[in-house]
């Protein structure tokens, strides 16, 4: 049931039922009915000096009004009128000019449209003006602004460099209603190797570099030959002394542990971010959500584990998984262990090949073939995101098509609920006009349980499915698990404080094993030092472990990075699958019809295979049949493992259609 609202000074207030007036005469009863009125109709204002916040609710996370209400948002991002540029003027991109008489006539318009389709909030980049009433969270910038990033951030001055920043900014947007917070930052992203090398380079003048310099030196006691083990330093570096000059390098010696302290120097530079900018922030508005700065697709552990106290919400934007919508449970089950703080998904998106404003999605984001599979795993992806009970929110980007012939900075992608000609893309807009209204309602019914004691961690036995058709092995695709809620390995055992870092998805046939993984997991190539073939013990590593009936077997699938054979500066990942004996590889199996690595960019890390029965020393697996499995996978450097060890599994039935995520 609608509300009627009241425009008043301190924006859209709902309005109040006072009731009659008492019987029996006016006098003292006259006198509270109005007092009472009058607090009646103060509570707006009142709850809105309060400010937005958020709540847990059976365990599930929630984004709550000034007024007191549970809210979920579901947003658009860049829902403004764009811009009077040379592609605008020649019909190559969206400008409000073109369809409307004035701003506000578009603002009214866009509106409305975007509540019929079933959203309540403009994401990032939108209009702030009056000319449209949905709560938004403007992207501000706060430490690129500041020069917290890439500059020295342990300086004893930043926090005031902060403070001045944010109070500049923020002062734009005082007062305005609409401003439910503020993203402080877009996509810097916690690439741990560069930070460490660059502040390594300072000199000693530099605050940050004596933070690093001093965690070096607690981390090896201060022995040179301790670091030693770990690090290959440039020549001409030979003690913690010269380490403490311009220009000092260390790269990662193969077999050792040098990775372990550049993540904690990526926590320590992280948590000064994130508590410079949210000291700020509070100082600036102190009513505002503090909403994060828009994790880029990827998160680094140590970075969010650093964010734990300095967000109201953590935001990510995310590239969903598959084609189908599938969104990987890993990264927000991750989320969840490593931070607790609502989570905001501050951007994903589709685009298709068939649109009308000529994009040629020309990248890596997900993007299909027709409008048709647009829609449909656009609003499984918004379903699925739903479903985490820590998801508070999920924001559409973008409101219009990116231009013909791409942005200033060459993206050039179909993401649009409307095309440059102001067109909407009817079956997306008619999907999402379905699904939005019921979100609340999935969000609601969401809990960990439900996602967790899956296929590995309940009490009830691990039964592996079996594939309903043969899975192709060099399609680029995950299209052929269709079931991936239940074929899902759960349970996996990562150190303390850290989480998995990825899924497993066991499936078999008569022909063998089937596995899939669905990961993430930055690296810094040029890091390590070697020479000729890249080492097997820094790669990406799956290993499994297997008894059929004739003993067990150990296999491995080593990421083997190299050069990309397409696009220039970027790698791509070799499978290579060897067979290991005591530990150790033996014998690399040279058949590439049994694994893929998908053509996904660093970080996100997709491969699947096959381990034929034949190699498990039996001729065919067959339904009923018991096996007990180990799946360990190790990421690049030895970072980090995760370990499912000592399972016994049943082989059961054929999957024949495709599961929603549970």
């Amino acid at each position: 049931m609608r509300r009627k609202i009241l425009a008043g000074s301190r924006g859209i207030i709902p309005l109040a039922v006072a009731g009659r007036c008492p019987a029996g005469g006016w006098g003292g009863a006259t006198s509270r009915f109005l007092l009472i009125l009058a607090f009646v109709l103060l509570l707006p204002s009142l709850s809105f000096a309060r400010g937005w916040s958020v709540t847990e609710q059976d365990g599930v996370k929630w984004l709550v009004t000034p007024e007191g209400a549970r809210f979920f948002s579901l947003g658009v991002n860049n829902t403004s009128g764009g811009s009077a540029d040379d592609k605008a003027k020649g019909e190559r991109a969206y400008y409000w000019q073109r369809f409307y008489p004035s701003l506000e006539e578009w603002g009214r318009d866009t509106q409305a449209r975007l509540t019929a389709w079933g959203f309540n909030t403009s994401g990032g980049w939108s209009d702030v003006s009056a000319v449209m009433n949905f709560p938004v969270i403007p992207e501000i910038d706060l430490g690129r602004n500041s020069k917290l990033h890439w500059y020295d951030i342990f300086d004893p001055s930043m926090q005031d460099a902060a403070d001045e920043i944010a109070r500049e900014i923020v002062a734009k947007y005082k007062d305005n209603p609409r401003v439910m917070g503020f993203f402080t930052d877009n996509e810097v992203g916690w690439w741990n190797s560069p930070l460490f090398l660059w502040h390594l380079e300072r000199g000693w003048a530099f605050s940050s570099k004596r933070v690093l310099w001093q965690l070096l030196y607690d981390t090896y006691d201060g022995k040179w030959e301790k670091l030693l083990k770990d690090f290959v330093p440039a020549q001409g570096f030979d003690s913690f002394e010269k380490l403490k000059d311009d220009g000092a390098a260390l790269k990662l010696r193969p077999g050792g542990q040098g990775i372990k302290v550049i993540g904690k120097f990526t926590y320590e530079i992280a948590r000064r971010y994130y508590e410079l900018a949210f000291r700020a922030m509070r100082k600036a508005d102190p009513k505002a959500l503090v909403v994060g700065d828009r994790l880029p697709l990827y998160y680094n552990q140590d970075a969010v584990l650093a964010q734990k106290g300095f967000v109201d919400v953590l935001s990510t934007n995310y590239n969903v998984d598959c084609e189908d919508g599938w969104v990987a449970p890993y990264y927000f089950e991750g989320l969840h262990r490593l931070s607790g703080s609502p989570v905001l998904i501050s951007e994903y998106f589709f685009a298709a090949a068939d649109n009308r404003s000529g994009n040629l999605n020309n990248g890596h984001l997900m993007h299909v073939a027709t409008q048709e599979e647009r829609a449909k795993g656009a609003t499984a992806a918004m379903k699925n995101f739903a479903s985490f009970p820590n998801v508070a929110g999920v924001h559409w980007f973008q409101y219009s098509d990116e231009p013909t012939g791409g942005r200033s900075d060459g993206e050039d992608f179909n993401m649009g609920l409307v095309d440059i000609h102001n067109k909407p893309y009817e079956l997306l807009t008619a999907a999402f006009s379905a699904l939005n209204p019921l979100i609340p309602a999935i969000h609601a019914a969401s809990r960990w349980t439900a996602k967790l004691n899956g296929n590995g961690s309940g009490n009830g036995p691990l039964v592996l499915l079996k594939s309903s058709a043969p899975k192709s092995l060099t399609d680029g695709s995950l299209l052929d698990w269709p079931d991936k809620a239940r074929t899902r390995l759960t349970g996996f055992a990562t150190p303390k404080p850290y989480a998995p870092f990825g899924d497993v998805h066991l499936a078999w046939d008569e022909n063998g094993l089937y596995f899939a993984n669905i990961a993430g997991n930055y690296v810094d190539l040029a890091l390590l030092d070697y020479s000729g073939e890249y080492p097997l013990s820094e790669t990406y590593q799956i290993h499994i472990t297997l008894d059929a009936g004739a003993g067990a077997r150990h296999f491995a699938v080593h990421l083997i990075p190299r050069p990309h054979s397409v696009w220039p500066g970027r790698f791509e990942l070799k499978p290579q699958l060897w067979r290991y004996e005591n530990g150790a590889p033996v014998e690399r199996i040279d058949d590439p019809g049994l694994v893929q690595a998908l053509d996904k960019p660093l970080p996100h890390i997709q491969v699947e295979g096959l381990i034929p029965a034949k190699l498990l020393g039996v001729d065919a697996l067959k339904p009923g049949q018991e096996i007990t499995l180990s799946v360990e996978v190790i990421n690049f450097y030895r970072e980090l493992t995760m370990a499912a060890t000592g399972r016994t599994a049943v082989l059961g039935r054929a999957v024949d259609n495709a599961g929603a995520q549970e």
